[in-house]
């Protein structure tokens, strides 16, 4: 008996080490020129969808299945030899109250005299049940982004060129079934688009988007009531150059709302595209803004794809630094913890991850395309963001530079002068850059190896907390704060 005793002891250890092992994995998969923007997680596995070629060189929506180890399962597409069907933006693709799924777009056809904004309504099988087309016309019109409301029904946003050629941002409210019940537009003199929208607090929407009517392409964002009568707009970024647009807004538990720029300008003295990083911006539940911090390498492909908030309240994005790709961790308040890059297989050009979602162990699966050849690129990582073994949880730069440079500002509080040791792994350069409470840049300074501190004259810098950030373009940012007093 003793012997069935260990034996049953030892199934049962062996099993409950592999259910508590976490599967990563980062893998590729090739078809015509595929393109992924929206991951679901299943019991099964994963849903990926986006959009691809047919045989006739047609635009069809695909729906791809996979287990949980990443192996592809199926796929499903929906599509025509006569019109294009577009999938909407990132995180375009929902799950549903009943258990069924919808997907936001448009359709048109090769000559343009037929666009409309489009909503499908899947079952649990992932075949149709409907779709409903808006707007069927010649002007242009389309469907980026969509959430399934409290009554059951969906409010949807796009933009739409009807009886305004530079085209306005488009929300529409239908009933379950998909009929429109009312829809409003909203814009400048130019043209604006609505890229994402939540649900909020108080039972209105908040619209995200782009605008070019104020400054040169800003951020754009419209607060509505419940029956989309606009309360208010904010527009984010120096109206001198095109900082990108607003494509990802999320909600907190405690009714506060992170959202990012796609791209923003840096530097008020060149227009270079080359000066570009990533903004995220917080505001509490009245809309008025946290903290409004910049992040990333300065580049010309400096964007983020999506924003999630992780179970323990930090924040999680998809991040594109000068063309690497990767996993941006954040604390609430928006400091740097971590950040882990990826390679897509063979791939050399363009990638990016546009969607992404924490999964049953605290990992994270993330979705996107990679090109030169363009492949679909499917990532999952553990709760560290980690898709190799023995990785030390995203914070080994953060621990090497704390341990080499013993890295404690002093003095802090600072009056005329602060110094910052730092230490930059072999063959690594970086930059510091200082913000102010507000998460405004206000000085960056150029670091390289062989140095070891940094001298910074606070005499003409006002009394509050500062924040300096350490930036590699290998090894991600690490931030803390100090203060200064007169």
């Amino acid at each position: 008996m003793k012997i069935l005793h260990y034996i049953l002891m030892l199934i049962i250890t062996i099993s409950t080490t592999v259910n508590a092992q976490t599967v990563i994995f980062n893998k590729t998969f090739t078809r015509n020129t595929p393109v992924m923007r929206n991951v679901l997680i299943t019991e099964d596995g994963y849903i990926v969808v986006g959009g691809d070629y047919n045989s006739v060189w047609k635009v069809e929506i695909l729906i791809v299945g996979f287990d949980n180890l990443g192996n592809k399962l199926w796929e499903k597409s929906y599509g025509d030899d006569l019109f294009d069907y577009y999938h909407g933006g990132n995180n375009s693709f929902i799950i549903n109250n009943d258990g069924g799924y919808s997907l936001s777009g448009h359709r048109t056809n090769t000559f343009n005299e037929h666009r409309a904004c489009m909503l499908t309504k899947f079952d649990q099988n992932f075949d149709t049940l409907w779709t409903k087309l808006y707007f069927d016309n010649p002007d242009f019109t389309a469907f980026y982004n969509h959430i399934q409301t409290a009554d059951g029904g969906y409010a949807l946003v796009g933009s739409t060129d009807e009886s305004d050629p530079d085209g306005d941002v488009l929300l529409v409210k239908t009933d379950s079934n998909g009929n429109m019940e009312w829809y409003k537009k909203y814009g400048t003199s130019d043209r604006d688009i609505g890229l994402c929208i939540i649900a909020t607090d108080d039972g209105g929407y908040l619209i995200g988007g782009l605008t070019n009517g104020i400054g040169n392409g800003d951020g754009y964002l419209i607060k509505t009531d419940s029956e989309g009568n606009k309360q208010w707009t904010k527009h984010y970024g120096n109206p001198l150059y095109p900082d990108g647009s607003i494509n990802t807004i999320i909600r907190t538990e405690n009714n506060e709302y992170v959202f990012a720029l796609s791209a923003y300008v840096t530097d008020p003295i060149s227009a270079s595209f080359y000066n570009r990083k990533y903004g995220i911006i917080k505001l509490n539940s009245e809309f008025e803004e946290v903290w409004n911090k910049l992040y990333g390498i300065r580049a010309e492909y400096t964007s983020i794809g999506t924003i999630a908030v992780a179970n323990n309240g930090e924040i999680f994005t998809t991040v594109k630094d000068d063309n690497i790709v990767g996993l941006f961790r954040l604390s609430p308040s928006g400091d740097s913890i971590s950040k882990h890059y990826y390679e897509p297989g063979e791939s050399i050009g363009q990638r990016s991850l546009f969607s992404i979602k924490q999964t049953p162990d605290n990992g994270f699966i993330m979705a996107g395309v990679a090109f030169d050849p363009q492949v679909m690129w499917l990532v999952k990582t553990d709760s560290c963001g980690c898709v190799v073994e023995d990785c030390e949880c995203g914070e080994s730069f953060v621990n090497t530079v704390c341990e080499n440079s013993k890295i404690d500002i002093y003095p802090n509080p600072a009056s005329d002068y602060t110094i910052i040791p730092y230490y930059l792994p072999e063959d690594t350069d970086g930059i510091m850059e200082i913000y102010d409470a507000m998460g405004k840049v206000i000085a960056i300074y150029n670091l390289y190896q062989g140095d070891n501190q940094l001298n910074i004259d606070t005499k003409n810098l006002h009394p509050g907390i500062y924040t300096y950030t350490l930036i590699t373009k290998e090894h991600g940012t690490i931030s803390k704060k100090f203060i200064i007093y007169k």
